[in-house]
């Protein structure tokens, strides 16, 4: 699997934009970039959407409304965490950016190249790279009926926990790679041409913490 997609250099991700998910707002840069930009330009209702720990969450997405070569923003997520009494609160302008982790679920499609199959790379873009958070992420056909789990490719094998699953993906750390076959089949399977992320996350957050 891994030989198939050598030529992709999945380091140069974090430098191609990506168009910022607020309706109205035609702004494009970096993933990285792009999450000071929703943190300072938006207010979190708009941009965000909270999620708390061990609650599935599902993104659509339109095939045909992809850009090979780009980036594209699936979901940017305020994770809680577990529910803290007196702590937790809805994303609101007041939301409490101590208390939550923003993170965006990113997804890029590779250009088309002669005799190489597409690839489709999802990957979680936070401030933080802490090994406290993690995710289970899959794809659904449009009906929910199928449920298909990607390759999971480490940025650096060094910094990334091994003790999970390999479907367990980190913040700024992992990859998860899916391939047009892929994706082809979850869409003969569902709705022609969409199909649906689903997150689950793990862990508690804390936007303070580095791992050493």
């Amino acid at each position: 699997m891994y030989q198939r997609f050598a030529n992709l250099n999945l380091e140069a991700l974090y430098g191609i934009p990506a168009m910022c998910p607020v309706t109205n707002c035609q702004a494009q840069m970096s993933p990285l970039e792009m999450l000071a930009h929703l943190m300072m330009r938006h207010s979190p209702q708009d941009s965000m959407i909270e999620i708390a720990e061990d609650v599935p969450k599902q993104y659509e997405v339109d095939i045909d409304k992809l850009t090979p070569g780009r980036n594209h923003s699936i979901g940017v997520i305020a994770y809680e965490g577990a529910p803290k009494p007196g702590l937790s609160c809805a994303v609101t302008s007041d939301l409490q950016i101590v208390h939550h982790l923003p993170i965006i679920l990113m997804l890029y499609v590779s250009p088309p190249i002669l005799n190489t199959e597409q690839a489709y790379i999802l990957y979680l873009v936070s401030a933080v790279p802490s090994s406290l958070v993690s995710a289970n992420v899959t794809l659904l056909d449009g009906f929910h009926a199928h449920e298909k789990r990607g390759w999971r490719c480490l940025r650096n094998s060094l910094d990334s926990p091994l003790m999970d699953s390999q479907n367990r993906l980190y913040c700024n750390t992992d990859y998860l790679l899916y391939t047009a076959t892929d994706i082809r089949e979850l869409c003969l399977s569902g709705e022609q041409r969409r199909i649906f992320v689903k997150i689950v996350l793990h862990g508690e957050p804390d936007p303070f913490q580095v791992d050493a």
